[in-house]
């Protein structure tokens, strides 16, 4: 399995699910261990400050760990020595203010050293363009235990919500937002990172839970800048298991995939991976690689149909209206794309236009056109085959070569397609490649049948070798069945330029020809 065949299982968009590990990468800010030695160095001198914290740590009883202990201990003698010793104050009006009503000195100084620090690495520029290129289509919405602002100043129009308290009780829309369940620099106080902090945390993980449950259930989630350890998602991933009865548990897999980070691997690595929840094993997709920016681009496969942030307020003003009857502001209507309307100013209309020529065009893609030939879901939409030709093959063939499936429209239409005719194929073997016919002598199953019942279990290897058969083998009833199995069992299996995408289509291809182009006049 590849990067591409593993986004072309995701049923839409993918939310990101993301740890300090990405700002790390990108500003270089410190871990959460470095941060509280950090400060334990503001406090004393000793090279053993920290070291002194984190050993008391320990020795108190603790559901959360030693290191939310060590922060409380920190905190504690920080904030004594912030309000009497002005020497070891760093922040500007702004973080004073907070301080002044009420916030922690300790967390006041975090936001204020991670809102200087935040500045980006110039080595890792080009992959973070390539996050920022698919944030409009390719990325659903984010959730993440981070106090930083990168995902807020890289993304336009996502909104953000802030600790656990504010998700819980707002109504949000699932799509172009931040899930900021670990507080934000914005609001210091916020910032979960003492034993008492995660404490109150965990005892309202549960309502977290049910929040996130649709996000968890609709879409892929990609684990991002976490340690595979890492008991913030473990904890996280047990509140959700335990709502779930087995057949949705075990859904969860399917769209679950953990990005490993490791130094000099070369490409994408793929390999299943499994937790243990609390006696429930959850089954996922590892990646390892060391350079994100492949990931990235293999998500610009998977895009949504208008971007993110425009989708997501419809979805508002549409909640807005249901709740108090009030329409919003005056819209204009217009194509999506149009760039004389200010998206904020635009309103739309689901389906096909009223005349219908604009949305057959927008509609049918090659992905549509190819699936129309097994299951004719294109028949419903009332076109005539003259005018699905006349409107839609320059939209579905764009940036395809060679031959195309097109003898079953030209089976029935009234006109004359010279250009739609140049590119049906006139025999069977003007379908298959060299290499293909050079080798075909190797293989030895007699029917597609036969083919297909002994290398089903391997979809890649079936489809593959199932264009080896030559045409007096190759029964057009028994590869419709195969095609028609596997389309119907999953509807993005023709997405992005895979092997088994590329396999399929040379078979579709086959059929058309099979079915309805050698009825025709050569």
């Amino acid at each position: 399995m590849t990067l591409a065949d593993v986004v072309a299982r995701f049923n839409t968009t993918p939310f990101l699910f993301v740890g300090s590990g990405i700002t790390k990468r990108y500003y270089g800010l410190p871990s959460w261990e470095e941060l509280l030695r950090s400060f334990a160095e503001r406090i004393s001198s000793d090279r053993f400050a920290y070291t002194a914290y984190k050993t008391k740590a320990q020795d108190i009883q603790t559901t959360n760990g030693p290191l939310p202990m060590a922060a409380t201990l920190i905190q504690k003698d920080f904030d004594e020595k912030w309000f009497s010793d002005e020497s070891i104050r760093q922040l500007d009006d702004k973080y004073l203010d907070f301080v002044e009503n009420g916030v922690s000195p300790f967390k006041a100084e975090i936001a204020s050293l991670i809102e200087k620090n935040s500045v980006i690495l110039p080595s890792y520029i080009d992959e973070i363009t390539r996050l920022k290129n698919i944030s409009k289509k390719n990325i659903a919405g984010i959730i993440t235990t981070n106090y930083d602002l990168f995902f807020e100043n890289l993304f336009d129009g996502y909104k953000s919500y802030v600790g656990q308290n504010e998700l819980v009780f707002s109504p949000i829309q699932g799509v172009a937002e931040i899930y900021k369940i670990h507080g934000s620099i914005t609001k210091p106080a916020s910032i979960v990172i003492n034993d008492h902090d995660y404490t109150e945390f965990s005892g309202k993980s549960k309502y977290l839970a049910a929040k996130l449950m649709t996000i968890f259930m609709e879409y892929p989630i990609i684990f991002i800048g976490y340690s595979i350890t890492d008991a913030n998602i473990r904890n996280i991933l047990s509140d959700i298991a335990e709502c779930l009865p087995d057949e949705k548990f075990n859904k969860l897999q399917e769209r679950f995939v953990f990005i490993e980070y490791k130094p000099d691997t070369k490409g994408a690595l793929i390999s299943p991976f499994s937790i243990d929840l609390n006696g429930r094993l959850l089954n996922m997709t590892r990646i390892t690689m060391d350079n994100f920016g492949l990931l990235y681009d293999a998500l610009a496969s998977k895009e949504a149909k208008i971007s993110i942030r425009l989708l997501r307020r419809f979805k508002e003003d549409i909640f807005s209206y249901v709740i108090s009857s009030q329409p919003g502001p005056l819209m204009q209507v217009a194509q999506l794309d149009d760039k004389n309307i200010d998206e904020d100013r635009l309103c739309i209309s689901i389906g096909l236009s009223n005349t219908g020529e604009y949305g057959l065009k927008s509609f049918v893609d090659s992905n549509k056109w190819y699936r129309d030939i097994i299951t004719g879901e294109l028949d419903s939409l009332g076109f005539t085959l003259d005018q699905r030709l006349d409107l839609s093959f320059s939209s579905a063939f764009k940036g395809a070569t060679g031959c195309f499936p097109v003898h079953k429209y030209l089976s029935g239409v009234e006109g004359n397609y010279p250009l739609v005719e140049s590119h049906a194929a006139r025999k069977f073997d003007d379908l298959i490649s060299n290499t293909i016919k050079k080798n075909r002598s190797n293989l030895n199953y007699s029917s597609v049948h036969e083919l297909w019942n002994a290398e089903k279990t391997d979809l890649k290897r079936a489809t593959r070798l199932l264009g080896y058969l030559t045409e007096d083998k190759c029964d057009v009833d028994e590869l419709y069945e195969v095609l028609r199995q596997i389309l119907e069992s999953n509807e993005n299996v023709l997405n992005g330029n895979t092997e088994l995408s590329i396999n399929l289509r040379r078979l579709i291809r086959i059929y058309d020809f099979l079915r309805w182009g050698k009825k025709r006049p050569q």
